[in-house]
């Protein structure tokens, strides 16, 4: 039993979000728990200015709330404000804003091809950031180009303090040297890391294995959440199970194995790119999860969008023409107008749709055609003549 004096108020980095159903989210460790009506409206009222005799509170959700760290019991009153954020549906959880197409690396796989000189406007920026607090979105992703570049990063910097979504900065890692993770306000670094040492820089460059890992072990050293995306490539296959030993030795929350797609660069080099069939056994090596669930009715991204460098609203980094418009006249309203893929050709009436969601439709459209099946997904759900059983 609790005391009934005891005062329940939000836990630092808690907030409610009303996407399609109440939601509690925990920025801090990236959980997502859904709410009944009810539930929803007993935290409306924990902001620690009410006793705990005066909420009516469920016991056994009140436990539950207190072992997960969503509220904590203060023995006197002190208000903290309570912010639901209020979605669309479909909801728009995942924020992709590329600051700068400007990059330091020249990447033989990057699939945005060369690096340009264009700079998201800082008034668009605080505006997107402003907008997702009150969509109630969960995660915004900071990218570029190299998002260090950014001419106005230290601004960022300021204008993401005190947050109700969980701030990502995705980063190639190779600018971090001089740079204190504490000063960084991300919950989450997540560092391109294709391969060990020879893999790596056969992409990215001689040297910048070095720099991204010394990064990292800074950024664990003190205490920031590292998560590690890697891209499959001929050059790294026979690195990867090290790597991943390497990776979890050291305390990455995360690692995610992509699948190249042969555009910018990497379409001039598909000589890179290894078979899907032999890539197949490598993806029960990545642990975590990424932050792509899908919706019923929707392909692949139906809680994603990105803001390019010109401040526009598009699918993804890959779907970059697909646009709901400038985010200047509001997030809100590029994300209604922005269109949402369905299922569609193979995929409409496959038995997985459900579990797959169709996979990457960018790259079956390029590898297969309009309506084509993602070759990928297919062959790890089994569906592909010669994958694994």
């Amino acid at each position: 039993m609790h005391s009934n004096r005891a005062y329940p108020v939000l836990a630092p980095g808690v907030f409610l979000k009303q996407l399609e159903a109440p939601c509690v989210y925990n920025t801090l460790n990236d959980e997502l728990y859904e709410l009944s009506p009810e539930a929803m409206r007993f935290l409306e009222r924990c902001d620690g200015s009410a006793p705990l005799e005066d909420l009516d509170a469920e016991e056994d959700f009140l436990s539950h709330c207190l072992e997960e760290a969503i509220l904590e019991l203060a023995s006197r009153p002190s208000r903290r404000r309570v912010i639901s954020g209020v979605n669309e549906s479909p909801s728009l959880r995942y924020l992709m804003v590329e600051v700068t197409d400007r990059c330091n690396l020249r990447c033989r796989h990057c699939y945005l091809g060369e690096a340009g000189r264009n700079d998201l406007r800082w008034d668009t920026l605080r505006g997107v950031l402003d907008d997702f607090d009150e969509l109630g979105g969960l995660r915004l992703m900071i990218t570029g180009g190299e998002p260090l570049l950014y001419p106005r990063f230290c601004d960022l910097n300021e204008a993401l303090a005190e947050r109700t979504y969980r701030s990502v900065l995705i980063t190639n890692g190779t600018l971090l040297e001089d740079v204190d993770p504490r000063s960084l306000p991300f919950q989450e670094i997540q560092f391109s890391l294709d391969g060990l040492r020879e893999g790596h820089d056969f992409l990215r460059g001689e040297g910048t294995f070095r720099l991204v890992m010394a990064a990292m072990e800074k950024a664990l050293a003190q205490g920031i959440d590292v998560s590690v995306a890697t891209v499959l490539h001929r050059r790294n296959l026979h690195e990867l199970e090290e790597l991943g030993k390497l990776l979890s030795g050291l305390g990455v929350s995360s690692w995610t194995l992509e699948y190249p797609v042969p555009s910018g660069r990497m379409a001039d080099h598909r000589d890179l790119m290894p078979g899907v069939e032999e890539c197949l056994t490598y993806f029960d090596l990545e642990w975590g999860s990424g932050p792509h669930e899908g919706a019923e009715g929707y392909a692949c991204g139906a809680h994603l969008a990105a803001v390019d460098s010109g401040g526009n609203l598009i699918k993804c980094g890959y779907y970059r023409n697909v646009s709901g418009g400038t985010v200047s006249s509001g997030l809100r309203s590029a994300w209604r107008n922005l269109p949402k893929m369905r299922p569609e050709g193979a995929c409409a009436s496959c038995t997985l749709l459900k579990e797959c969601g169709g996979g990457c439709r960018f790259r079956a459209e390029l590898l297969e055609g309009p309506g084509g099946r993602d070759p990928l997904m297919c062959a790890r759900m089994n569906l592909l003549p010669g994958a694994r059983s």
